[in-house]
């Protein structure tokens, strides 16, 4: 009877000893599925910012975002801003929260200076419609140059842009008579 106990003692031992790996292994599996979920919560906030350069200082594109925003019907709730960078909270009609940075940053191309660099994030993981929408209305009251813009969202919900002239288009002929004289020294046959 002795050795009956001592291999379910062993069997016990054993049993155990293969719940406490498991439980462990099965905790490194709980770890790693949420550190991957951290990671994909952290890469979804941070492909939430839209930003655009625009090529004009930092005051007059911190008044174009106000302008833009008063043309949104977009409240300035806090704004605060100082010598090479600041930040504009307001939100849109359904409550979400908006963030703008602006950001003097200097251009690649030395002839161009500085440009100021602004970035969009509406709510916690981005909407990026309304992020082009801002964007595109802050390039709107900019007058130093061109807007560059990113390139369209077909989902977005922007203002048609005019077309350009296409290359068979031409420009209207100068304003010159038919009839005009011609200069005696020239001879017409």
């Amino acid at each position: 009877m002795g050795r009956l106990r001592g291999k379910r003692g062993i069997g016990l031992l054993f049993f155990l000893l293969s719940a406490g790996i498991m439980v462990t292994q099965a905790g490194c599996l709980l770890v790693a599925a949420g550190a991957a979920a951290g990671g994909a919560a952290g890469y979804a906030y941070y492909k939430g910012k839209t930003c655009n350069s625009f090529p004009a200082g930092l005051e007059d594109t911190w008044a174009a975002a106000h302008t833009a925003l008063g043309d949104l019907g977009m409240p300035v709730l806090k704004d605060e801003h100082n010598q090479g960078s600041g930040t504009i909270k307001t939100q849109t009609a359904d409550g979400d929260r908006v963030k703008i940075d602006l950001e003097l940053i200097p251009s690649k191309i030395p002839a161009e200076g500085m440009l100021t660099k602004v970035c969009v994030r509406v709510g916690t993981f981005g909407d990026h419609p309304v992020s082009e929408r801002v964007l595109y209305q802050i390039g709107a009251h900019l007058t130093t140059g061109p807007v560059v813009m990113p390139p369209p969202n077909p989902s977005a919900a922007t203002p048609p842009i005019a077309p350009a002239l296409s290359s068979r288009q031409t420009s209207e002929p100068p304003l010159t008579s038919p009839y005009a004289t011609v200069p005696a020294s020239v001879h017409v046959p």
